[in-house]
């Protein structure tokens, strides 16, 4: 299966999260595929050991799973993550209108998510990322005519890696900015959305070597950025800096944080003058939470799009506005979580690369 095949494309799906989740008035969200199946889905557990069969576990009306009476496929109740708030000052972020509850980051959600792969005849109508290769003349030109093409990856846990099954990267510790590894190690194996890109950029160019750096640091902020970007980026003398901040400022002005980019373009621009940019937007964060209910990640976006189209050497790839056709689609946003606050799963990570690459022209 290509995990890189770019849904709106593809007549194949593969390993699309369905689950299954308890709602706040007690009923029942989820289920919903992105394509309707010509000829039935494979559907099986999140570790890939359990196929499902239709009419003994679910009913396939359409585009929708229905779970039968008698179904072995789980239901995530919320009581696993939704806790009465207990006054903790690391919790006041998590808390849900009302102040009595607050989300816990359940990275243990994957568990609830089955995993459903099908061909389809459907048309994709909704958003789909443009081109930017263009905006990118020299890296292009580099992975046109081979050498090498030194690949930055600076931004937040996202862009770490943290959720994805089979992350293996070198990342930074927020508190120390020193690096250290990430590794997960589970079916189906996914690795984290940088090394998705960089792996696909160096199958997709044979004469060009990929020298790749991920420098992302979980819970780091724009301004975090800032101030390391000189240290953790510039000596790595980056030809194309993909960065992809925003996530733990969801809520700042889209003015500051379009400054904040900038800015940190800039520094990395003083220790290398020719590097070009790839500015990524987050995906979409649980707007179940106060602290997500009115963000400003959609304005952000435009604020990268502004930059691209006004500087030299930038291309935007709109990941924000992916996330929202998949949920117009019908998903649930338990769907696409791997902590049910603001992490990505596996195939939401693939999400990412998948954008990030057709902004590159691939």
């Amino acid at each position: 299966m290509d995990m890189l095949a770019k849904f709106w494309e593809s007549s194949e799906i593969s390993l699309e999260p369905v689950c299954f989740a308890e709602t706040p008035e007690g009923g029942m969200t989820g289920g919903t595929l992105l394509c309707e199946p010509v000829d039935g889905v494979k559907l099986v557990s999140h570790d890939g050991r359990t196929e499902y069969e239709e009419g003994r576990d679910y009913a396939l009306e359409g585009k929708r799973i229905v779970l039968t009476p008698d179904t072995r496929i789980p239901v995530l109740e919320r009581r696993y993550y939704c806790l009465p708030y207990d006054g903790a000052e690391e919790h006041d972020w998590l808390r849900l209108p009302g102040g009595e509850e607050y989300f816990d980051i359940f990275d243990s959600v994957y568990h609830w998510q089955c995993l459903a792969s099908y061909t389809h005849a459907s048309r994709w109508t909704d958003f789909t990322p443009r081109c930017g290769a263009a905006n990118l003349p020299r890296t292009m030109k580099k992975l046109r005519e081979g050498g090498e093409l030194r690949l930055m990856f600076y931004g937040d846990s996202i862009t770490a890696g943290w959720e994805a099954s089979g992350c293996d990267e070198e990342c930074i510790d927020v508190r120390t900015a020193k690096p250290f590894r990430l590794h997960r190690h589970r079916w189906p194996y996914l690795p984290a959305w940088p090394e998705l890109v960089a792996s696909a950029l160096g199958r997709a160019c044979l004469d060009t070597r990929i020298d790749k750096c991920n420098r992302g640091a979980g819970g780091s902020t724009n301004q975090w950025g800032i101030d390391h970007a000189r240290e953790l980026v510039g000596p790595f003398r980056p030809d194309l800096t993909v960065v992809a901040f925003g996530m733990n400022g969801a809520t700042d002005p889209p003015e500051r944080y379009r400054r904040d980019i900038e800015t940190i373009m800039d520094l990395i621009r003083a220790d290398s003058p020719d590097c070009e940019f790839l500015l990524v937007s987050p995906m979409i964060p649980n707007e179940e939470m106060i602290h997500y209910r009115v963000n400003t990640l959609g304005a952000m976006e435009e604020a990268l799009e502004s930059i691209a189209a006004m500087q030299k050497g930038v291309a935007a790839a709109p990941v924000h506005s992916v996330f929202e056709a998949v949920l117009r689609a019908g998903k649930s946003y338990y769907e696409i979580t791997g902590n049910c606050i603001n992490h990505p799963n596996d195939f939401s990570v693939r999400l990412y690369a998948q954008t990030i690459l057709a902004s590159l022209g691939l």
